[in-house]
Order: C-alpha cells, then sequence, then structure tokens
C-alpha cells in the first residue's frame, strides 16, 4: 500500500475561508515503481467534507487506479483540490511537495 495525505492548513480555499483544520487521505495499491495503482480507500476529515465525497465515491465505485483520477480537472481555489493533489501525488507528480 502507499499512502497521501494533504492538509487544509495547505489548501487556498480552506485558507480563504479561515478553516484550516482537516486533511485527505488517499490509499493505492503500490506498483513495482513506487507509485499507486487501484485506489483502495479515501479518509476525509474537515470541513464540507460532504461536499468532496462525490469524487472519491465514484473513483472507489469504478475501481478506478491514481492515474485514472488524477487526469480530473479540479477548480482552483476549491477544497475538492485536497483530493486531486492527494491523488497526483501518488502518480509521483505532486504539485505541492
Amino acid at each position: 500500500m502507499i499512502v497521501s495525505k494533504h492538509r487544509y492548513s495547505g489548501n487556498g480555499r480552506a485558507l480563504i475561508l479561515g478553516e484550516t483544520e482537516g486533511m485527505v487521505k488517499v490509499i493505492a495499491e503500490k506498483r513495482s515503481d513506487g507509485t499507486g495503482g487501484r485506489l483502495l480507500g479515501v479518509h476525509m476529515v474537515g470541513p464540507w467534507v460532504t461536499e468532496q465525497l462525490g469524487q472519491a465515491y465514484l473513483a472507489l465505485n469504478w475501481e478506478a487506479d491514481v492515474d485514472d483520477v488524477a487526469a480530473f480537472i479540479q477548480p482552483h481555489p476549491t477544497l475538492s483540490e485536497l483530493f486531486g493533489e492527494s491523488v497526483l501525488a501518488l502518480t509521483g507528480r505532486s504539485l505541492h511537495g
């Protein structure tokens, strides 16, 4: 398994809202090259996570891998970028460290 976490404190929309407590964690199978494969789970804790869960439900029910989900376009600034950046990090192409 491979895990990626992104905290609200590093998200532009969370900073605008003054809601910086929370995080998104994405869990995937680990490929031999060290990147993520099929998504296994998503944990979200923080304000408005119910508005972000749709992408995670879709990806998990679709049995998508991280490359599929990394292609989703995330509007900016939104809290949904947390999910997108967590997935993107599992591909080895993280935007913010």
